[in-house]
């Protein structure tokens, strides 16, 4: 009986695929001629470039060489040397040269730090932006020729006294009459009125009256009067802000303290009034009109006398 011989394990080898990469573009050579050498295909050669089968049949390894023109070990993948423990001394050197770096820059993050301080000592020291806010009050309605009240109440977090600049641009055809504080400046043409006061308070309120003066466009029964103005507080940035509140007046034959239109003064309308334009005091305004119309039955506007007529 004849003795059976059995293959022994396929021998393989592990290449590196961008060695054969660099190789082959390195010769100018193409896959397909490789492949041809070698007996495989392109997509073969391939795969073994980029390393999708890194061991491969030694005898297809050693074709892959001859192809290449080089060694077999010219393309096999090389294991990296472990670092020898017995190296210390060099591992200290490299070692004292990071902790130099590291004292370098520290030192360096100091010199910053000190440049830095005298910029953020300024910085804290100053002062937080102000916000400053104005809001116009106006009646409900007023008929022409009569005066009314306007006030204007400015409110701010500034400490200490501070100076305070109100611009108020009064409609057409209307004419200031007296204000407390007193106008600075005023441009009876342009109906431009102009404060600058000094004050300590964080509430500074402006009181003052305005006449609109009888003309074809007041007899409209939805005439009205639009107000505009801006306010600057005087710090050091000048921190400016437009007057919000009320902006328009409508125009009516009623008293403006008439808040409902019935031609009467009722108590709760008399009372808010006392109350809201409390201000008017500082002007000497003649409240007597008011008393007069409440203490009465009713009232109605004569147009051609300009005046109220109460009913008794």
């Amino acid at each position: 009986m004849s003795e059976q011989i059995y293959p022994g394990p396929t021998q393989m080898a592990q290449i590196d695929g961008s060695k054969v990469r660099s190789l082959r573009e390195a010769k100018g050579l193409t896959q397909l001629y490789i492949a041809t050498v070698v007996g495989v295909t392109t997509d073969t050669i391939s795969r073994w470039e980029n390393k999708r089968y890194p061991s491969i049949k030694e005898e297809n390894a050693l074709k892959l060489a001859e192809a290449l023109e080089v060694t077999l070990d010219d393309i096999l993948e090389k294991e990296e040397e472990t670092a020898k423990p017995e190296e210390t001394p060099t591992a200290a050197v490299s070692q004292s040269r990071p902790l130099k770096s590291n004292r370098i820059l520290l030192w360096l993050m100091l010199l910053i730090l000190v440049l830095l301080l005298p910029f953020v000592w300024y910085r804290l020291k100053q002062p937080e932006p102000v916000t400053i806010s104005a809001t116009r009050l106006l009646p409900p309605h007023i008929p022409a020729g009569q005066p009314f009240p306007v006030i204007i109440q400015v409110k701010t977090k500034q400490q200490g006294p501070f100076s305070l600049i109100l611009k108020e641009t009064l409609p057409a055809d209307c004419e200031p009459i007296a204000s407390a504080p007193p106008f600075t400046g005023m441009d009876k043409k342009t109906g431009s009125l102009k404060w600058i006061i000094r004050t300590n308070g964080h509430v500074t309120t402006f009181v003052y009256l305005a006449k609109k003066l009888v003309t074809e466009s007041s007899t409209s029964s939805d005439a009205s009067l639009r107000f505009s103005g801006s306010v600057t507080l005087r710090d050091k940035k000048s921190s400016e802000t437009t007057i919000a509140g009320s902006l328009v007046l409508p125009l009516a034959d009623h008293h403006w303290a008439d808040a409902n239109r019935d031609n009467r003064i009722e108590d709760a309308e008399i009372l808010a009034v006392y109350d809201t334009f409390s201000a008017l005091d500082n002007v000497e305004y003649d409240w007597q009109e008011i008393d007069d119309i409440w203490s009465g039955e009713g009232y109605h506007w004569d147009g051609s006398k300009q005046e109220y007529i109460i009913q008794q």
